[in-house]
């Protein structure tokens, strides 16, 4: 098992190669690279060659890829030239993924309600047509993705779609692709009124990387997340979970936004509670 973070946690104006040597000399190891800030879509190969090189030699893992592109060019969209944005979207971050040979890229399965998170081509599209719309595109990227080793791995976001973990299961094999599996967030689990043990023992195998943050059930809106241990996530059920099914992959902070003054603090807590979550799984 190891422990990662988002760059998403570090200040918007640090450059790539700072947030890596942070996270690395903070005692992370590993990261999740964000493909719409301080880099994007668009950065050439080259670049990503030197970002590989320079984690290397700072001994940290790219685990993970993930480009909230994702959600203004949802794969669900009824709007063909959106929907092949999308695609477009999906097969860059699996051509990023192997240049920085990440093991997983986190894909967003389209959304019923993209509302929440985009402010771009707002939709409510019909669930069946979500549901096979998303499921045909995330399966032919698969055959991509299996040609380099990499892992779609399924988010469960708050668009309104695979609202069980028994859907997202059964989701995960009509892909048919060993290339497809879940990357479990924990506290989106329970701002979507679910129970992450309960998903963590159902979803099992599936699982392929987990992001962890935690969540005030009082919020009721996007504004109730909130640092590991702080919220209303039930954290010894998580590791019990994480413990039975034998869970030994990432787990990743997405806690945010930066903070203003003193940045390092977060990083330096969720490190902290990230150690401590490993313990009470082993």
């Amino acid at each position: 098992m190891f422990k990662g973070i988002t760059l998403r946690t570090f200040p918007y104006d640090m450059g790539w190669k700072e947030c890596i040597s942070l996270a690395a000399s903070s005692g992370f190891d590993s990261v999740e690279i964000n493909f719409d800030g301080r880099l994007d879509l668009n950065t050439p190969d080259s670049l990503l060659m030197e970002i590989r090189k320079y984690a290397e030699s700072r001994n940290i893992i790219i685990d993970s890829v993930y480009s909230r592109r994702q959600w203004a060019t949802p794969i669900s969209s009824a709007n063909p030239e959106i929907r092949k944005e999308g695609e477009s979207v999906l097969s860059r971050l699996v051509d990023i993924a192997a240049v920085l040979e990440a093991r997983v890229i986190l894909v967003i399965p389209g959304a019923v309600d993209n509302s929440c998170i985009s402010t771009e081509n707002l939709e409510i599209i019909p669930y069946e047509d979500v549901y096979k719309r998303s499921l045909e595109t995330i399966s032919k990227t698969a055959v991509k993705a299996e040609k380099s080793g990499i892992i779609l791995a399924v988010e469960n976001v708050p668009g309104k779609f695979l609202l069980s973990p028994l859907e997202m299961k059964e989701f995960i094999g009509k892909t048919e692709s060993s290339s497809v599996g879940c990357y479990f967030d924990v506290a989106n689990c329970l701002y979507c009124h679910g129970y992450p043990e309960q998903w963590i023992r159902i979803l099992g195998k599936h699982i392929k990387a987990v992001h962890l943050k935690d969540y005030k059930l009082t919020s009721g809106n996007l504004t109730g997340f909130v640092n590991i241990f702080e919220g209303d996530v039930n954290w010894p059920g998580v590791a019990e979970a994480l413990s039975e099914t034998g869970y030994d992959l990432s787990l990743t902070s997405e806690v945010l936004p930066p903070f203003k003054h003193h940045p390092e603090q977060l990083w330096e807590s969720v490190g902290n509670r990230i150690d401590l979550l490993i313990e009470d799984i082993k």
